[in-house]
């Protein structure tokens, strides 16, 4: 079981950094998931999951432990009001912050998520900032290190939009990423709410896991 680091935790709430390689809730039964370890580290049953992460997605998550911060956080998430950052090293280069916007739809099938035109059937719209804060260098492959801001929580959203801006996410197999990385270089980095119920502002950052630092950085520009 890969380690989970406690951020931060009260009776209401805890932040913690996933590592990659682990499901957020299990699959099949037996599967090594967060939500089973929370069950023995809250000492209950309930997990309320306000969002999820990919298993092979690493760092920062809102849990709560009571139905009613449960409540209040999935509201404020599909209201906008979590700010959400991630970091990702993308093959090629990104020169300037871009907001793009793409309409999504998922292959059930093949679990994979393609960009479409605008009224595709099932479709939905995503929206997101990018930011480049530096490059880097893996092997002989050049690459931009970004920050994503999510204004719109889609499936494997950050993937299939950078795919479809010809930025595939390194280690990314599915999205046309190179292979030779241990898995999608996608790290949930900084968190920012309210609590949901003393109503204090909280702000909350997962430093980047060491495989990310295994990337050569040839400009470090104002990364974190």
């Amino acid at each position: 079981m890969p380690d989970v680091e406690i951020l931060f935790e009260d009776n209401h709430l805890v932040i913690l950094s996933k590592p990659a390689g682990l499901l957020s809730q299990g699959e099949k039964k037996g599967d090594p998931n967060l939500v089973d370890w929370l069950r023995g580290h809250f000492g209950r049953n309930y997990v309320g999951l306000v969002h999820r992460l990919d298993r092979n997605t690493s760092g920062i998550m809102i849990v709560a432990k009571r139905s009613k911060s449960a409540e209040r956080l999935t509201n404020a998430l599909q209201e906008g009001k979590i700010f959400r950052s991630y970091l990702a090293w993308v093959e090629g280069r990104l020169a300037a912050p871009a907001r793009w916007r793409h309409f999504l739809w998922k292959d059930p099938d093949k679990n994979q998520v393609f960009a479409v035109p605008r009224g595709h059937p099932q479709s939905k719209e995503a929206v997101l900032s990018a930011k480049p804060l530096g490059s880097g260098r893996w092997k002989e492959t050049e690459l931009t290190l970004v920050e994503f801001v999510l204004e719109t929580g889609r499936s494997h959203q950050i993937r299939a939009q950078a795919t479809a801006e010809g930025l595939p996410l390194l280690g990314d197999r599915k999205y046309g990423g190179r292979g030779d990385f241990p898995r999608p270089a996608l790290h949930s980095h900084r968190l920012r709410f309210e609590h949901p119920m003393s109503h204090e502002s909280l702000e909350f950052e997962a430093p980047l896991p060491e495989d990310f630092l295994r990337v050569k950085r040839v400009n470090a520009g104002s990364s974190p």
